[in-house]
């Protein structure tokens, strides 16, 4: 549905936001919350669409651990049986008599060959026996080379170790009210250096009789800080300049709002610049409440305490005014 209330003309359109401006052409939000963006591409090949490389550095680390188990599986199961397709006499060493037997040293035969560990056990005999052990340990010194990159290079990216609230608030600021979110870097030793942050607004507007996105960069308390190093509340005044104004919960439901938000730094262990992105829909803020303070003195009076699982916990307030 369209936004029938009228936007502050004193807003500031953005147009630059990368997003499209036909409505009926998108599903869902822009960008989820983890900052993935909410697309799905069609029209080519899977394998010209994809990357490997950038799909096992990026995806979670139990799939990337789940692929490179399957993977050991199926090679080590594949030269098993081509071991056995060329006859297990041709393996000295072996011991089992039935098939099941068989399988299983051979099974281990090709994992000790992929591996180059090779205890001695079971060994090959014959040439074409030999030959396929050898381009074994090839593809195994290959497949663990690229392994350990991908290793390092997962362990070694860059990233901002930024967690956003769930919510994002409409709460008392100074004389009026504003809305804010806030962040923290939730790893030990991490903050970032120059950080700062953009945040749009898109609404779905009714303009000349259609339906059309419109993308608002919203003025900020604050863009930019020296060192993000605890954590960081976004203001954005609902002030005579703002699209929000004279808004209610109601008109962000009705106008399909979605607040998009991009956060860059420099992180000084990968000297570096890192971004990471999220967004909050209609539904994901809340009129009339305010976080409560997430740090405070040790009882020792020597050291200041941060506690990262309150970045969510928020209070119910009255709001100063109505936003009109």
């Amino acid at each position: 549905m369209a936004l029938r209330k009228r936007i502050n003309p004193r807003s500031i359109l953005n147009p630059d936001t990368g997003f499209g401006s036909n409505p009926s052409s998108y599903g869902g939000r822009f960008l989820n919350k983890d900052g993935s963006y909410n697309l799905i591409k069609r029209g080519i090949p899977f394998f010209t669409r994809i990357s490997v490389f950038q799909s096992l550095i990026a995806m979670p680390l139990w799939a990337f651990i789940g692929i490179i188990m399957l993977f050991f599986i199926t090679i080590n199961l594949l030269f098993a049986l081509l071991y056995m397709a060329l006859g297990t006499q041709h393996l000295n060493g072996m011991v089992s008599r039935d098939f099941a037997g068989r399988f299983s040293e051979t099974f281990f035969f090709s994992a000790q060959t992929l591996t180059t560990v090779g205890y001695g056990h079971v060994s090959p005999l014959g040439f074409w026996t030999s030959l396929t052990a050898s381009f074994e340990a090839l593809c195994g010194l290959m497949t663990f080379a690229i392994v350990t990159g991908l290793v390092y290079g997962r362990f070694a990216r860059p990233r901002a170790y930024l967690r956003f609230s769930k919510q994002a608030l409409i709460a008392p600021y100074q004389d009026g009210v504003g809305l804010m979110f806030r962040m923290v870097c939730y790893k030990d030793q991490h903050n970032l250096i120059d950080a700062s942050v953009r945040v749009n607004l898109g609404f779905n507007v009714e303009e000349h009789g259609k339906q059309v996105y419109k993308f608002y960069a919203l003025n900020l308390e604050r863009y930019r800080i020296d060192t993000l190093n605890m954590n960081w509340t976004v203001v954005h005044p609902i002030d005579e300049n703002s699209p929000l104004r004279g808004f209610t919960a109601e008109d962000l439901a009705h106008a399909e709002a979605e607040l998009y938000v991009q956060v860059s730094g420099f992180d000084e262990v990968f000297s570096t610049t890192v971004v990471q992105k999220t967004s909050y829909t209609f539904d994901e803020i809340i009129f009339g409440a305010r976080f409560v303070p997430m740090y405070h003195e040790s009882p020792a009076q020597s050291t200041t305490i941060l506690d990262v699982d309150k970045l969510d916990v928020y209070e119910k307030v009255q709001l100063p005014q109505p936003l009109a």
